[in-house]
């Protein structure tokens, strides 16, 4: 018998600072992504929010004539999209695949308009989305549960900014200043002097009304995958390694000739142990679902330390996530199976709040 295909919307663009990483993870999604299995459906976001029909040889351009088919959404019906060049309904979505990382992507507004829309997401839901996103509340939540995180304080826009003395009694230098609510590395400084801090706190809070200040620790970096619901799996353990100050975008996504991805991490299986167990206690604690990439720092004495919590990792080809589970065995497509089947399952199980 023959297993009709499931048409997946893949939803991508964005209007956050990391559009352009978004668009190069759905060029390597859609090459994995099984064709035999899946109908897609690409619904490009422009940077203004507006929703597009888009064509898989036009991912990249940003050709405004190329963008005419935009989408409308209808609520309260099983199809939900209809294209307002023609007002022709598209067809019955049956799983969206959200490739939009940082704000808006991450944050719980999209997943939050899917679950009106009552289509099953690969993400994590909107409580573990809007937690993970900031990572001043993420740290906070942490700290209270004894979980260990980098010594840190949290910076408002337009309200009292302590001096860089003052700072300076309650963290060791160096510092990182970062927006709390951006990802990718974008907006991050690597601070020494108070010079350096006076032009970090203009970069990150041209990005973001609350940022961060953390201090440096000096650590390898570790990073794992998570996916699954109320049972997560973990992926293998890998470990991040440049030559210059922090693993900046630039590193990530223009010349990483500089970084090394050692994958699976030389690590003792005692602290691998440890640190996958510390990962899916975070993992259901913050409420995360379907997949998750945690970062790690491992000092000399073993001290695990929680960077942050990625609830929709990149999926470029040089990206950790799909690496770490192919270590394990689990090709690109077969991830994509599974993060989809997960995303049904999910769905499936959810119940009314009253």
């Amino acid at each position: 018998m023959l297993i009709p295909k499931k048409t997946i919307a893949i939803l991508f663009g964005g209007q956050s600072t990391e559009y352009k990483i978004s668009l190069y993870s759905v060029i390597y999604l859609i090459r994995a992504i099984d064709k035999n299995k899946y109908n897609i459906l690409l619904i490009k976001i422009n940077k203004l929010g507006k929703w597009y029909l888009c064509d898989i040889n036009n991912i990249l351009n940003e050709n405004k004539l190329l963008l005419k088919n935009q989408i409308a959404i209808i609520l309260g019906n099983k199809y939900n999209l209809i294209n307002t060049k023609n007002n022709t309904l598209l067809p019955k979505i049956d799983v969206v695949f959200p490739i939009l990382h940082g704000f808006y992507g991450e944050s719980g507004s999209v997943q939050g308009l899917l679950n009106l829309l009552n289509i099953p997401y690969v993400s994590t839901d909107i409580i573990g989305s809007s937690i993970c996103i900031d990572k001043d509340i993420t740290k906070r939540l942490l700290k209270k549960l004894n979980i260990n995180v980098t010594p840190f304080i949290t910076l408002y826009k337009d309200s009292y900014i302590p001096s860089f003395y003052n700072i300076t009694k309650k963290l060791k230098l160096p510092w990182f200043v970062k927006p709390a609510r951006h990802g990718s590395s974008i907006g991050i400084s690597k601070i020494n002097n108070e010079y350096e801090f006076i032009n970090a706190l203009k970069l990150a809070f041209n990005l973001d009304k609350k940022i961060l200040v953390e201090q440096l620790v000096n650590a390898r970096e570790i990073e794992i995958g998570i996916i699954g619901n109320k049972f997560p799996k973990v992926s293998a353990c890998g470990e991040i390694i440049t030559n210059n100050n922090f693993y900046s975008y630039y590193d990530k996504y223009i010349n990483n000739k500089k970084i090394k991805l050692i994958i699976p991490a030389k690590l003792n299986t005692t602290i691998v142990k440890k640190i996958k167990k510390l990962a899916i206690k975070i993992y259901l604690l913050l409420g995360c679902n379907i997949m998750a990439r945690i970062d790690f720092f491992l000092q000399k004495n073993n001290n695990i330390i929680v960077n942050e919590i990625n609830t929709i990792p990149g999926f470029t080809n040089d990206s950790m996530f799909p690496k770490l589970f192919m270590a394990k065995g689990l090709s690109y497509s077969k991830l994509i199976d599974q993060l989809i089947l997960l995303a049904i399952q999910r769905h499936k199980s959810k119940t009314i709040m009253l």
